[in-house]
């Protein structure tokens, strides 16, 4: 790397890099050559009209419309929104991506754990926890577990769900697809019915927010009636909520919760063993070197020190750093990223791991005795 500007400079080159361009004016003919690109996009990805619609945010109708060339409101606005879009979804499929599916050992672990509750919930459902900060990888492993593992119901939820609403999503899971209307009390009866005496496990992410009372609702409704074995992710908040003592108001249903636990992996502790914890050299090598990507031994080192490090964003940001070495053309394919190609890249998106750790060659933000460094070479 020359100079602190060539992270910059490749970007905004890779950016000019476009499959379409705005036409000068949105004319009949240029709207149909630029629905005809779209067509092409579409069935490069096997898109269908709901897809674009969904994606522009506009109307199926509109879509089939622009399509056949009878569309005849705002010609500017909708060619601007497919222009953008072609070259949007482009563009991020010519970065490199990781291999779709690496056996690190944070995934092991994690098919470990969901396997154990599986094998012990013979007579009754079993629970297990998986907690850790945000960039562990946890929910790529879920799904990836998920798609291997035609038994495995996965769903996603989002911060503030009230119990209707969470239960009506896991009824709509696509290996479910019971009627989710209607109270709780009759998803719930539907859900038992479908479940019960049925192999399968119920995975559910993002489940930090659960409150006790959705805790005992998932135990009542999944483990106890249905029987059936019941993983939550989250971060360490969910820890949190579980472990509260049942003597408090409102905690009493906790005991019989953490008595159908079957185990709690915590990535946060376990990153912290020794030899590099859950991302050992060969994890290391396994998620980043791909597609000719080579990786100077201390540069492993940095990577990892970034997978251990709080609140770094982890291997989302070992991610972003080198995808922004390759898609900015800084690092030439089958040359060696070093650390010194990480530090610029940190100082170039002022990533979070600037915060909390120190890298010999980057300067913190903030000092902290408790911050670690690297040692380059």
């Amino acid at each position: 790397m020359n100079s602190e500007n060539d992270i910059q400079n490749g970007l905004q080159a890779e950016a000019r890099l476009v499959t379409e361009r705005m036409p000068m004016d949105s004319t009949q003919l240029n709207a149909r050559q630029k629905a005809q690109s779209l067509r092409e996009f579409m069935d490069a990805r096997k898109w269908g009209n709901a897809d674009v619609a969904r994606s522009l945010g506009v109307s199926n109708a509109m879509v089939s419309l622009f399509l056949q060339g009878k569309y005849k409101g705002d010609l500017d606005t909708l060619i601007n929104k497919v222009v953008n879009l072609i070259n949007s979804v482009t563009r991020r499929e010519r970065r490199i991506k990781n291999k779709p599916y690496i056996e690190t050992t944070v995934a092991k672990r994690i098919a470990d754990l969901i396997t154990h509750t599986v094998t012990f919930s013979d007579e009754e459902g079993k629970i297990g926890l998986i907690v850790g900060d945000g960039g562990h990888g946890k929910t790529v492993c879920l799904k990836q577990y998920a798609e291997a593992n035609k038994n495995a119901i996965y769903i996603e939820l989002r911060r503030g769900m009230v119990s209707r609403s969470l239960f009506a999503k896991l009824a709509d899971a696509d290996r479910i697809k019971v009627d989710s209307s209607g109270p709780l009390d009759s998803i719930a009866d539907r859900l038992i019915e479908k479940l019960r005496n049925r192999e399968a496990v119920i995975i559910i992410d993002e489940a930090s927010a659960l409150t006790v009372r959705q805790l005992d609702q998932l135990r009542t409704i999944i483990v106890v009636s249905s029987r059936c074995p019941l993983i939550l992710a989250g971060n360490r908040q969910l820890l949190n909520t579980v472990m509260q003592p049942t003597v408090k108001s409102g905690c009493e249903s906790l005991d019989q919760f953490t008595s159908r636990l079957m185990g709690i992996l915590d990535l946060d502790d376990l990153v912290q063993d020794s030899d590099g914890g859950l991302y050992t050299v060969d994890d290391i090598r396994k998620l980043y070197e791909y597609g000719g990507i080579r990786l100077a031994n201390d540069a492993i080192k940095a990577l990892q020190k970034i997978c251990m490090s709080p609140k770094s964003g982890r291997l989302r940001t070992c991610s972003t750093i080198i995808s922004a070495l390759l898609t900015s053309g800084a690092v030439a394919r089958g040359e060696q990223i070093n650390t010194g190609h990480i530090i610029k890249t940190i100082k170039h998106f002022n990533l979070p791991v600037k915060i909390w750790l120190r890298i010999k060659g980057l300067e913190p933000e903030q000092k902290d005795e408790q911050q670690t460094e690297i040692k380059a070479g």
